[in-house]
């Protein structure tokens, strides 16, 4: 996992090195602000959720907030999941290359810990790593 771990971070992008609109968006409206949510000592304490799945709902809400608010972009036939834990053992991550490399995937985001795929025929195929 180590050595796994250092190839996503040699070949990780930032956002200022995002050279699709739509990328750069999502970068700057639903991840940055989703890997920077911290819950609240208390919520945490009070909820048998744990840290990672007060993340994940965050995400996927913010997620949903983005498509909802971009019409243009996304259409009802289009598709987009978030798959967790991408990189944790060889299996997963053979089933992250897997999924990535599906003929229906057009675009995938690796955010190491979580992976992002949209299945929006109309765009070109795809692969995105990203510092988060």
């Amino acid at each position: 996992m180590i050595i796994s771990y250092l190839r996503y971070r040699l070949k990780a992008q930032g956002k200022y090195h995002l050279h699709s609109p739509l990328v750069f968006d999502l970068y700057e409206k639903v991840l940055e602000p989703a890997t920077s949510f911290r819950p609240k000592r208390s919520e945490v304490e009070k909820s048998p959720t744990t840290n990672d799945d007060l993340f994940y709902d965050d995400l996927d809400n913010r997620l949903t907030d983005f498509i909802h608010d971009n019409p243009l972009i996304f259409k009802d036939e289009d598709a987009v999941m978030i798959v967790k834990d991408i990189h944790r053992g060889k299996k997963n991550e053979a089933q992250w290359e897997r999924l990535k490399n599906d003929e229906k995937v057009r675009l995938s985001i690796d955010c190491w810990k979580f992976g992002i795929i949209f299945d929006m025929d109309r765009l070109k195929k795809e692969h995105y790593i990203l510092k988060v």
